[in-house]
């Protein structure tokens, strides 16, 4: 993925039992990415770890940028559905298998999220993209109702 994100939504399917990570861009590309409990857990510890090199959650939420994401309507959105969505990785989506991080030379986390072959997903998130990635993630991890349990401990039941 190499054009600008658009919306990022993370919903749990019951029938799945699984989270379902929707990306769009701003060209109209749509990329779509199952996760499982224990990846949903993986990815959520790398996201809380990187947030502690840049003060923790409530330095970073207060932070001047996130705050303007936020009057910006960065939660009050709904997701869009595009009836001219391109699926580069094909519409059903892939399962995270595998997720391979660093840091860019601007301190942004790089994360790159792959199926177990093929193709996967890159976003490169600054401290307050990584903030609501985080907020959206926990939202769904707690809609599935999964006891996750991170390097920080167990998950709050609410998250902004």
């Amino acid at each position: 993925m190499t054009d600008k994100l658009h919306q990022v939504n993370v919903t749990y399917s019951s029938k799945e039992d699984r989270l379902l990570l929707r990306v769009t861009t701003q060209k109209g590309d749509e990329y779509r990415l199952w996760l499982t409990r224990r990846f949903s857990g993986i990815l959520l510890d790398i996201i809380i770890k990187e947030m502690d090199k840049h003060g923790g959650a409530d330095s970073i939420g207060s932070s001047q940028q996130t705050k303007q994401m936020f009057k910006a309507g960065a939660f009050e959105k709904s997701f869009e559905q595009e009836k001219s969505m391109n699926f580069p990785l094909g519409e059903t989506g892939f399962l995270a298998f595998a997720v391979k991080t660093a840091n860019t030379g601007k301190g942004n986390l790089h994360i790159e999220i792959l199926p177990e072959k093929g193709a996967g997903v890159t976003f490169n998130l600054n401290k307050s993209l990584l903030y609501m990635f985080h907020n959206l993630l926990t939202q769904g991890i707690n809609q599935a109702e999964w006891q996750i349990t991170t390097s920080q401990g167990t998950l709050p039941k609410q998250v902004h």
